[in-house]
């Protein structure tokens, strides 16, 4: 039925000169998400985007994979005609968009090219008239029961009767490189989405309690990665066994065991990140959420490296999380059952106030920088498409 569908994004708009820089990302992003789809072709044309459909075209399968782009505010599958008069939007409408007897309706349109003779109110008008007589319709501009939306760009008028809500944000790829230290929690795998929808292309780093990479023990994270993929289209997780700082950390204090362990995960990420060009890194701590995760502990664990660590959950609540997990896909998977390295070191009563030279005394007395080095040694990567 549908010929195209038209594609408004939000935050885009507003940025200037950069603004085809971003429009060009979100050309390509979608153009990756529907590398399985049939279609005809991309264009942009006067702030839009307009994915032209053939004959082939999956329109179920093309609304769901739009859904999961950043930088897209909403989209619509369209019928199209040339907007030379309003007589020809009639006709679209009478053919296309039928509504039942005694419906309230309203139109709502856009007119960008403003080179036709004729308003935006005036296809309002004529077309509102034309939707009262022709299908016996009630107009109602404060509660329709449905809308008929005309957008006319560029000598062409874009006929809908819903909008598809998108995720907004920016496009994937556009504020730089993250590595993020994904658990099998539910807070991490959010967080990480929260940096797709800024921008970011993400990365994976997870620590796991083997000796040796097993992907079906690891299935868990894979799973997560792979739904977090679907948003930022691709990613790489980098699997690194966390034995070697177990086997120091029997030597230090059990309430700090917890700062230590964070700390050591940032050194070997900072090392990662470093070594293929990644901005940042990312993490999924909440202030207060859990006894360890103080002001003062982050300061410290921050203080581990000279990269920033982006903490987006910072002032969530655990409820909010949670509708954000069931929202993007990764709830179900991150309740499954899995044993995360730092539940291990989860002391009875952790250091809620970390000292800073009392750390770093503690790091001295243990052999930290080989612990390093074997878990780059150890390092497996999976790459996600």
């Amino acid at each position: 039925m549908f010929d195209c569908i038209l594609i408004h994004y939000g935050e885009l708009g507003l940025k200037g000169l950069n603004r085809p820089f971003f429009e060009k990302k979100l050309i390509e992003n979608i153009g990756k998400a529907l590398k399985n789809v049939e279609y005809q072709k991309i264009r942009k044309v006067q702030g839009r985007i307009i994915l032209e459909l053939n004959e082939k075209s999956n329109v179920e399968k093309i609304e769901e994979s739009l859904k999961k782009i950043f930088g897209i505010a909403w989209f619509a599958p369209c019928k199209t005609t040339e907007a030379s008069s309003i007589d020809k939007i009639k006709e679209l409408v009478r053919k296309n968009f039928p509504i039942a007897a005694g419906t309230k309706a309203r139109v709502s349109t856009n007119r960008a090219d403003k080179t036709l003779p004729y308003t935006s109110m005036e296809v309002n008008r004529e077309l509102g008239a034309y939707l009262v007589k022709q299908f016996k319709a009630k107009i109602s501009l404060g509660e329709p029961e449905t809308t008929i939306f005309v957008e006319i760009v560029e000598g062409k008028a874009y006929v809908f009767d819903r909008k598809i809500k998108g995720l907004y944000g920016l496009p994937s790829g556009v504020s730089g490189k993250v590595l993020h230290l994904l658990s099998g929690g539910i807070d991490s795998p959010v967080a990480a989405w929260l940096l797709m929808k800024r921008g970011c292309e993400v990365d994976f780093l997870h620590f796991h309690a083997f000796e040796r990479f097993n992907e079906a023990k690891l299935a868990k994270i894979l799973d997560l990665a792979k739904v977090l993929t679907q948003y930022s289209l691709k990613a790489r997780v980098f699997f690194v066994p966390f034995y070697p700082f177990e086997a120091e950390a029997v030597e230090a204090p059990s309430r700090y065991r917890l700062v230590l362990f964070r700390r050591f995960m940032v050194k070997v990420a900072e090392e990662i990140a470093r070594k293929h060009g990644i901005n940042a890194l990312g993490s999924g701590e909440n202030l207060a959420q859990v006894s360890s995760q103080t002001l003062e502990n982050m300061a410290v664990i921050s203080k581990a490296t000279t990269i920033p660590i982006l903490r987006p959950l910072l002032t969530y609540e655990k409820n909010e999380i949670v509708q954000l997990a069931k929202q993007i896909g990764t709830f179900e998977i991150s309740v499954r059952p899995y044993k995360d390295c730092c539940s291990i070191f989860m002391a009875k009563h952790p250091t809620t106030k970390a000292n800073l030279e009392i750390v770093e005394s503690i790091e001295r007395r243990l052999n930290l920088k080989d612990a390093i080095r074997e878990c780059h040694e150890e390092i497996e990567i999976i790459s996600l498409e």
